[in-house]
């Protein structure tokens, strides 16, 4: 059984911002499981808070010059609101000529089961949300923070910023930054080539199309993937697949296996101690290589430089075998060895720069 609300906007007060007029309409709805908003142009704002119902303001935006075309335009608008079971709408229509847009602004309890927004350009927040939250934008920002499940975001070209996220998140915009704070599941993260910046989560799956890549700690499996920015991770727990079209790669500590692989720029890759450790290839066709291993991880190492520039292969281990070929001219270099005992195999190559190993 599905009751309308109010089938087209009520009068409100109308009143000028700047260089818009304004109607402002205000009402309250009783609670639901499911929250969902949508608008043809304009913002999405919904908070999470103590109270047991849903409280909402409206602003219907209008550019004209006098307040007569103002209600004209305003005439155009529609505002209307539903519930059917566990559902609640709020849904806005503009038909007018392109120059209105209407904001929402709207206050949920916080255990809210699910809330779905949607606008076809305009920015989209949401925070302090129990269950799970969708939003989709066609241009504008998102930004959530502070919600206890899942996520799934999009925008066509926009930012998107997430703070602490409970579950499992999905991202994606057409060329906006995204930066993420924490997310407990599975984060999945891509843009057409804008940064991510990224603070923790269990796992990650990261791609842009040209910036960088930058992760503070992920807990397990991370893979990346960037067509020519850099890629920086600092602590990961579980195996890594990296991959840039040009830019460098840093690890900064390492349990897992590794595999990064970049078209232009070097890698440095700090190893750490850890059961899961399995073998490992680092790969660049133009940069240096440079590899620091612990006391106490065992790797078998397999090296080689085809034009060295310098020595070639600088080791710390000298169980490491170094050797390179005669005469004038660009060099090949090359190393087998055991480190610390041996173990899962490290595969190191470069077309041309240097690779050296060197005690953590």
């Amino acid at each position: 059984m599905a009751a309308t609300a109010s089938a087209q906007t009520p009068s409100g007060r109308v009143y000028q911002a700047g260089g818009d007029w304004v109607q402002e309409v205000t009402g309250t709805l009783p609670a639901t499981k499911l929250v969902r908003v949508k608008s043809s142009a304009g913002s999405i704002k919904v908070t999470g808070g103590s109270q047991s119902g849903i409280t909402y303001t409206v602003r219907e935006h209008v550019r004209v010059a006098s307040r007569e075309s103002a209600v004209r335009e305003l005439s155009h608008m529609q505002f209307k609101t539903s519930t059917s079971g566990d559902m609640v709408s709020l849904v806005a229509i503009c038909e007018g000529d392109g120059r209105g847009h209407i904001d929402f602004e709207i206050q949920v309890p916080a255990q809210t089961a699910m809330l779905k927004m949607e606008t076809q350009g305009g920015a989209v927040t949401a925070t302090n949300i129990a269950g799970k939250v969708e939003a989709t934008t066609g241009g504008g920002d998102i930004h959530l923070d502070q919600v206890g499940g899942q996520i799934t975001v999009a925008s066509a070209g926009g930012q998107i910023d997430i703070g602490k996220v409970g579950g499992d998140a999905a991202l994606s915009t057409g060329g906006g930054n995204i930066r993420v704070l924490e997310a407990a599941g599975h984060l999945v993260a891509s843009s057409g080539g804008g940064n991510l910046n990224i603070g923790s989560a269990k796992l990650m799956t990261l791609e842009t199309g040209a910036g960088s890549i930058k992760v503070l700690k992920c807990l397990g499996q991370l893979k990346a993937q960037t067509g020519g920015g850099t890629i920086d991770l600092s602590d990961i727990d579980g195996p890594a697949t990296l991959e840039s079209a040009g830019g460098g790669i840093k690890v900064g500590m390492i349990r897992g296996g590794l595999r990064a692989e970049t078209a232009s720029g070097p890698i440095y890759a700090t190893l750490a101690q850890g059961a899961s450790f399995t073998d490992s290839r680092l790969e660049t066709a133009m940069g240096d290589i440079v590899v620091y291993v612990p006391e106490g991880l065992g790797v078998t190492v397999k090296a080689m430089v085809e034009t060295a520039r310098g020595r070639g292969i600088i080791s710390d281990f000298p169980e490491l075998k170094v050797s390179q070929s005669s005469g004038m001219g660009p060099r090949e270099a090359w190393a087998e060895g055991q480190i610390n005992g041996g173990g899962p195999v490290l595969h190191v190559h470069t077309a041309t720069g240097n690779i050296e190993f060197k005690r953590k």
